[in-house]
């Protein structure tokens, strides 16, 4: 019997001039009620650590997708054809692989005490270090997405494999480096991940055609390895939905032949990754490459595309046929103590030149974000969009830029608490205008004018 956990994808709206498209991915919640969540595409995913998000508690992630649904709910962002025990998600979340790792197995040996039996003693120790070896991902009430790869941070494939790495993949753990091979990799989700990224041999996007056909044909062997134990966890009935990874770094004849590889398995998978990008290629090199991946991988199933990038990427991305992505953008933004400024569509009503009167050489600020952390906040009492704009997120409905750049001065954690959510909510908004955008008819002109934001933000950058 197939789990709940298999991921159910249906393609619901197309645009009529290129390849952007709406779809809903269906996964169950793992809590006694038989709820399922259905996240609409395209969509990001939040980036967590070890299965939580790193700044986010999940009361204020709630708040957030709360927010986003009372701001949408009139914008046919509501799927009439739900049931009652279906919730509308907003945003999906990526698991990282690497970091629900342990630091050691060791430590696990109990101390002997008086009467006990020597072999249950050994037992006991065996099976604490059988279970413990990877730590357990909290219960997921949203589309959960288990990686390989951080967004936030690169960490593979640091060093080169050897004789006894080469089938493992090197990850950076939060202690030191450690090799995990596909089997491995793909038990370490059991049960925690909605959908799993098949392993990979990622590497930098400057590397040789030599290396990028090398790690090409490594990851369809991983490949084999992920589709095998994941069929056997579905005769135990657990069925995994397995999403294949396509690499080749910055080669299109690479790409093509990974991607074709991949596709053979097509019955073994529900999903493809567009993997390595985002990884020090050049833009146009990236443009390509996608393009041709795409070409190469059957349509009806979703595509995902990790990595940070920016609106601009993301518009790109959605006319070529890419469903999901990562949010690692606005985490990283809101890291560096910048909150999003830009206007998420044409009829968003969103004043630019409202946003700030102090000159971006002051302030820090640039087309996208304001830089909080500049004096020229300090007595701002308006919130993060302005007076003029309205913002419905956690920070701007309750809080100004004087105050949250008060807490930035003064190393508070709600600092970074606030922007994330703004930067959070401000992305998702942004993806709920596209998907508006292609259902109504009006993809051409959304994508054109983020196209035009972006050139008039270079020219004033010149």
């Amino acid at each position: 019997m197939m789990s709940e956990r298999c991921q159910r994808w249906k393609e619901t709206t197309r645009d009529a001039s290129t390849r952007a498209r709406c779809g809903t991915i269906d996964v169950a919640i793992d809590d006694g009620t038989h709820t399922t969540a259905r996240t609409r595409t395209p969509c990001a995913l939040v980036p967590t650590s070890r299965g939580e998000h790193a700044t986010l508690t999940r009361d204020v992630l709630d708040d957030v997708e709360r927010r986003l649904t009372r701001a949408f709910s009139s914008k046919d962002e509501t799927d009439p054809t739900a049931s009652t025990t279906t919730i509308e998600r907003m945003f999906g979340c990526a698991l990282v692989g690497a970091h629900f790792v342990r630091k050691s197995e060791r430590g696990y040996k109990r101390k002997r005490k008086s009467g006990d039996d020597d072999d249950a003693v050994r037992e006991e120790n065996s099976t604490a270090r059988r279970s413990d070896a990877l730590e357990r991902c909290p219960p997921k009430r949203r589309l959960a997405i288990g990686h390989y790869r951080d967004a936030t941070y690169f960490g593979l494939n640091t060093q080169a494999r050897t004789s006894k790495s080469s089938n493992a993949l090197m990850f950076e753990t939060p202690y030191g480096q450690k090799t995990i091979g596909a089997e491995a990799y793909m038990r370490a989700w059991r049960g925690d991940a909605h959908v799993v990224a098949a392993l990979a041999d990622e590497h930098a996007g400057w590397e040789s055609e030599k290396k990028s056909k090398s790690s090409a044909i490594v990851t369809v062997g991983w490949l084999d390895a992920c589709v095998e134990e994941a069929g056997k966890m579905g005769k135990s009935g657990e069925k995994t939905s397995l999403w294949g990874t396509v690499l080749g770094g910055g080669y299109e004849r690479v790409r093509e032949e990974c991607a074709r590889k991949v596709a053979e398995r097509d019955a073994s998978l529900d999903g493809y990754v567009l993997g390595g990008f985002y990884a020090g290629e050049d833009e146009t090199t990236r443009e390509a490459c996608v393009e041709t991946v795409l070409r190469h991988v059957p349509e009806g199933k979703p595509k995902y595309l990790p990595g940070v990038m920016t609106i601009e990427d993301i518009v790109g991305n959605i006319e070529r046929g890419v469903d999901v992505f990562d949010a690692a953008w606005a985490s990283e933004t809101a890291a560096r103590g910048r909150a999003f400024c830009f206007p998420i569509s044409p009829d968003a009503g969103v004043d630019t030149d409202a946003i700030d009167s102090t000159p971006c050489a002051f302030s820090g600020r640039d087309a996208y974000s304001i830089n909080v952390w500049s004096t020229a906040y300090k007595t701002d009492f308006v919130p993060f969009l302005g007076a003029k704009n309205r913002c419905a997120c956690p920070a701007c409905a309750d809080h100004t830029r004087a105050y949250v750049h008060h807490l930035l001065q003064a190393h508070e954690m709600t600092a970074d608490v606030l922007l994330e959510a703004h930067n959070l909510y401000h992305l998702a908004a942004f993806f709920a205008a596209a998907r508006r955008s292609i259902e109504n008819g009006s993809w051409t002109a959304f994508a054109e004018f983020h196209r035009a934001y972006a050139r008039r933000a270079r020219d004033d950058e010149r």
